[in-house]
C-alpha cells in the first residue's frame, strides 16, 4: 500500500537530518521520521552493498522489514542513508519516489531527484534529475524566541557569534579565534550591542578559551556541551539582529542567510576549504552575506530561500 506522505531517513548526524526535515516541512505533506542506526558494514563504500540494508544494525533492520506500507516520497540525506532509500523503493515495487540530498556515491539515475550544493562542483545540466543549491537546505521553522524568554527580553541590539572549528581538511587556530573575539567585541561596543555566542561540537576547548579570553564587551556564552539538550540556537536565529559566523560551517551560514538578516562571514588562513570559499563568494556576489571586516558594512541582504525553491520543484515533478 502507498500512502501520500513523506518518509525521512534520519541518522545521528543533525546536519543531514535538519536538511531532510526542512525540505519535508516545505513540501507540506505529512511526514514520518525513520531513525537509522548503522553497524560496522556502513564503513564500506556504497558500491559494495548498493541497495542492501546489511549496513544497518539488527534493531534498524527489524524496523525496516516490519514496515507495512510505503510512502509516495522518501527523502534521504548523506551517503549512508541512500542505499536504504533504494532498498525501500525496490520493496515498494518502484512506486515510491526518492529524493537524495548530498552525494549518494551511487548512480544518480537510481534516484528521482538528487540535490547537491553548487560548491561541490556540479551544475544542473550535468544530470537531468539534478537540482543544485547555494549552500545547505534549511528548516522552514527557526523558532520564535519564546523558548528563551531571557533572550527575548533583551532590548539592546543582539549580535549572534556562531563558532565552528577544525575538520579533517581545515584548521581553526587560537590566533584566529583571538582575532575573531577582538573584531566582534569592537563591533559590539560600537553598536552598544550584546554578543550571543554559541560554539559547536567541532569547537575545541582551546578555541573556546581563546574566544572567551579575547572578549571585551557585554556577552552571553552558550557552550555546546552545556546546552545541547536545551540549545538556544533556533531562538537566537529568530532574535538576533546581526550574525557573525565562522566560514567553516555551510549549514550555519545557510540557516542564518535564510533569515534575511545581515550575515558576516569570518574567514582567514585555513579556517575554510576551497569548497567553502566558493560558497562564500557566491553569497557575497548575490548579496546574501558580506565578509567580516573591522566594522559592519551597511547592506540590505537578500533572503536565501533554497529550501522553498527545491520544494517547488519537488511538488511540480513528484507530488502534484
Amino acid at each position: 500500500m502507498i500512502k501520500k506522505e513523506v518518509w525521512i531517513l534520519v541518522d545521528s548526524r543533525p546536519g543531514t537530518a535538519s536538511q531532510a526535515i526542512g525540505l519535508a516541512e516545505e513540501i507540506g505533506l505529512d511526514y514520518r521520521i525513520i531513525n537509522l542506526e548503522y553497524g560496522f558494514l556502513s564503513l564500506l563504500p556504497n558500491i559494495f552493498l548498493s541497495d542492501s540494508i546489511l549496513r544497518l544494525n539488527q534493531k534498524s533492520r527489524k524496523i525496516i522489514n516490519e514496515l507495512d506500507y510505503f510512502p509516495s516520497l522518501i527523502i534521504s540525506a548523506g551517503r549512508r542513508s541512500a542505499p536504504i532509500a533504494l532498498y525501500l523503493k525496490n520493496k515498494s515495487q518502484n512506486q515510491t519516489n526518492l529524493i537524495q540530498i548530498m552525494n549518494p556515491n551511487l548512480d544518480f539515475k537510481k534516484f528521482d531527484l538528487v540535490i547537491l550544493p553548487k560548491h561541490d562542483g556540479y551544475a544542473e545540466g550535468d544530470y537531468p534529475n539534478l537540482i543544485t543549491t547555494i549552500g545547505s537546505l534549511t528548516k522552514a521553522r527557526i523558532g520564535n524566541g519564546q523558548e528563551f524568554l531571557e533572550l527575548r527580553n533583551i532590548r539592546r541590539t543582539k549580535i549572534a557569534l556562531l563558532i565552528g572549528g577544525s575538520s579533517n581538511k581545515t584548521k581553526f587556530t587560537t590566533e584566529s579565534a583571538q582575532k575573531l573575539a577582538k573584531i566582534s567585541s569592537k563591533i559590539a561596543q560600537e553598536k552598544n550591542a550584546i554578543l550571543l555566542i554559541l560554539n559547536s561540537r567541532r569547537t575545541s576547548r582551546d578555541i573556546t578559551e581563546a574566544v572567551k579570553s579575547g572578549l571585551e564587551c557585554d556577552h552571553q556564552f552558550f557552550g555546546w556541551s552545556e546546552v545541547k539538550n536545551n540549545n538556544p540556537y533556533l531562538s537566537i536565529l529568530n532574535l538576533a539582529d546581526y550574525f557573525i559566523i565562522t566560514g567553516d560551517s555551510v549549514s550555519m551560514i545557510s540557516e542564518c542567510c535564510s533569515t534575511g538578516k545581515p550575515v558576516y562571514i569570518f574567514d582567514e588562513k585555513d579556517i575554510s576549504s576551497a569548497k567553502h570559499r566558493r560558497f562564500h563568494q557566491e553569497l557575497f556576489l548575490k548579496n546574501y552575506a558580506k565578509p567580516l571586516n573591522e566594522k559592519f558594512d551597511n547592506f540590505f541582504p537578500l533572503k536565501l530561500q533554497e529550501t522553498k525553491h527545491v520544494a517547488e520543484v519537488v511538488k511540480k515533478k513528484l507530488v502534484d
